[in-house]
């Protein structure tokens, strides 16, 4: 009962902070503001806007210009936070496209045109969000639900262009749901905290409760295309379990794993990374290899249950009351 009263105060906490956006009652906060052009975009019968900034074109469906506004900030903001976390392997020629539309038969409507054959399977995503070949497509739900949905895909967006395929699913994941937590003020963004994140919090004290956590070695060895075919209960965990283990690893055991992690973190997209987990595949008996799990045991540590052990006590330490 705990945590359901936890849940609904942070859930208030989130509208009204979307509230305050679109209301303005107070003065921006003093920040170079994000250059962009404003473009009228058609959508069907629907006329949105066209919104270009240095490394997107943003094409929306939404009316309030409030909301409209604060878009341009917001994406780049997420895109220079990316940029840090996982420094550039390649540089695209071209921006990126993101879709944001304000109603679910217009999201939907898009993604049967453009996933085509495979739009049952996307249909199934939960609150209209998706990245597929470097596009990012979202359904505005909320302020509260969107916003870190745009984080989220965002980085899977900038890992597409920029960093490349070849990295571990717990990894892709777990860092789109780091990305997420943010704070904002009376107009736009305030900061990103990656510790601020109401809804995953809320699910991870569940699990802990309930006795509902996914095994380590399940998180490592699983991909999201697998797990969305689950019950609710089972994806939502498996989110909120990855975004803590990459607290976890840099943070946890007083930050017993932070300089490996970030090892791991700069080899992405690089031959270095590949090349150091089959080598420690090689050497060992295990079956099938598994990228998630050679990456893992490669630059983290090989014994998944000492891991675990301590990956747990993390958790209970940090999120039960």
């Amino acid at each position: 009962m705990r945590a359901r009263r936890w849940q609904r105060s942070a859930w208030w906490a989130w509208l009204a902070g979307g509230a305050a956006l679109v209301a303005g009652c107070a003065a921006q906060e003093q920040r170079a503001a994000v250059a962009y052009t404003d473009e009228a975009w058609t959508f069907g019968r629907t006329t949105g806007h066209k919104l270009t900034t240095d490394h997107y074109e943003l094409y929306t469906t939404l009316t309030d210009p409030v909301l409209v506004a604060a878009l341009p900030d917001f994406v780049e903001r997420a895109y220079a936070r990316c940029r840090t976390l996982l420094p550039p392997v390649k540089e695209p020629q071209e921006r990126m496209r993101i879709y944001l539309f304000a109603t679910r038969g217009q999201w939907e409507a898009f993604t049967r045109r453009f996933t085509g054959a495979r739009a049952a399977t996307f249909l199934k995503v939960r609150n209209g969000g998706y990245s597929e070949r470097g596009v990012t497509v979202i359904e505005y739900v909320s302020h509260a639900v969107t916003f870190p949905l745009l984080a989220h895909e965002g980085f899977h967006q900038y890992v597409h262009h920029y960093v490349g395929e070849e990295i571990p699913p717990w990894l892709n994941e777990g860092l789109a749901v780091w990305c997420e937590g943010q704070r904002w003020g009376m107009y736009a963004l305030k900061e990103f905290d990656p510790w601020y994140n109401p809804s995953r919090q809320n699910q991870l004290i569940e699990s802990l409760q309930g006795g509902h956590l996914h095994p380590l070695r399940r998180l490592l060895e699983t991909h999201a295309g697998r797990i969305i075919e689950g019950s609710s209960r089972s994806v939502l965990t498996y989110y909120a379990q990855v975004w803590a283990l990459v607290l976890f690893l840099q943070e946890g055991e007083g930050g017993k794993y932070a300089a490996d992690f970030r090892r791991l973190l700069d080899d992405l997209g690089r031959p270095e990374l590949l090349e150091r987990a089959r080598a420690g595949f090689i050497w060992s008996d295990r079956g099938d290899f598994n990228l998630g799990e050679a990456v893992f045991r490669a630059y983290i540590r090989d014994d998944i249950a000492a891991v675990e052990r301590e990956y747990v006590n993390f958790l209970r330490a940090r999120f039960l009351p």
